[in-house]
């Protein structure tokens, strides 16, 4: 049986909840201006030295995008030549540029301005949509299009987690839940706050809470990817950008207070069997099968990791 995550919300939650759910009625009583974008859906998404995953993971969303924005951000692994053959073979649906001075916040906002529908469904390009069954992401596209198209929404979605390789999870975060859908609107923005990007709503947006296992994130990285996203948080927290202008200026002298080695060879083994002690095996009877697009790497694996006496001593990366 797939486990379906339950909300419990304390009482203030409720209120809050209570209170968006009168205020996006505002719209419909012209208090407010309605959604106007035409009716459909703009996949958007940023992406940067993906390109293990990026071209299922773009294959995987066809069938619920009316368009796909796609901004390049200056990969250098050749995600971004992968992503011209990807354009050139879907002209009439995949948009791309390439925009490798934006941090993470204007980057979301430049891809926000180039959506034209009323739906914005924000993407990554790691995660990979169910293609069949009763999880397909064109059963996603149905529900988007039956909600009231007057009203203002934000949409919370769950992913399933994999990490390491394709056979496991981190045991921290075996499911993620963002805001990935919302109606589009000009006063939507996004935000540096701490340590993450964030989205500011209007306060007439309704959330609505959408917990199915719709899709994958698979957080499946080289070692040196794994390196700088152990410490990308702090480095965002930060702001130094004076000091620090690239994570990878950061990760450079925090791997040695860390790690102890001036090394990335060596930083990167050390780093992956810090994060590794906390991986599990993925199991199906929880989040059920995996999407379509993912079962031929499971056959021909890039990355597996490896075991002694029942425990994680690295990984093979072809």
């Amino acid at each position: 049986m797939i486990v379906t995550a339950n909300q419990f919300p304390n009482r203030k939650n409720q209120l809050r909840r209570h209170l968006r759910s009168v205020a996006n009625a505002l719209p419909i009583l012209r208090i407010v201006e309605k959604p106007s974008c035409e009716q459909g859906i703009s996949v958007f998404v940023r992406a940067r030295n993906e390109k293990d995953w990026v071209d299922i993971s773009l294959k995987s969303i066809k069938h619920i995008a009316d368009e796909v924005v796609v901004v390049d951000n200056g990969s250098t692994d050749g995600t971004y030549e992968k992503l011209l053959e990807i354009q050139d073979a879907n002209p009439n649906l995949v948009r791309l540029w390439s925009r490798p001075d934006l941090d993470i916040c204007s980057l979301s906002t430049f891809a926000l301005k180039q959506t034209k529908f009323r739906w914005v469904f924000r993407w990554d390009a790691d995660m990979v949509a169910h293609t069949s069954g009763e999880y397909n992401i064109a059963n996603l596209r149905d529900r988007l299009l039956k909600l009231d198209p007057r009203r203002y929404f934000v949409i919370y979605l769950r992913h399933v987690n994999l990490a390491g390789d394709l056979l496991h999870q981190d045991s921290r975060e075996m499911v993620h839940i963002e805001e990935y859908i919302y109606t589009f609107s000009e006063k939507v923005r996004y935000v540096h706050p701490g340590r993450f990007e964030a989205v500011k709503f209007p306060k007439y947006y309704r959330p609505l809470f959408w917990y199915e296992p719709y899709s994958f994130h698979v957080n499946v990285k080289p070692a040196r990817r794994m390196l700088l996203r152990h410490f990308w948080e702090d480095w965002m927290e930060l702001k130094d950008y004076r000091r620090y202008p690239r994570l990878e200026d950061y990760v450079k002298e925090r791997m040695e207070e860390e790690f102890e080695t001036k090394s990335w060879e060596e930083a990167q083994e050390i780093c992956f069997q810090k994060v590794c002690k906390d991986y599990v095996p993925y199991n199906p009877d929880l989040f059920g099968p995996y999407p379509d697009l993912l079962k031929p790497h499971l056959e021909s694996p890039k990355y597996s990791l490896k075991y002694k006496d029942g425990k994680i001593v690295g990984r093979d990366e072809s």
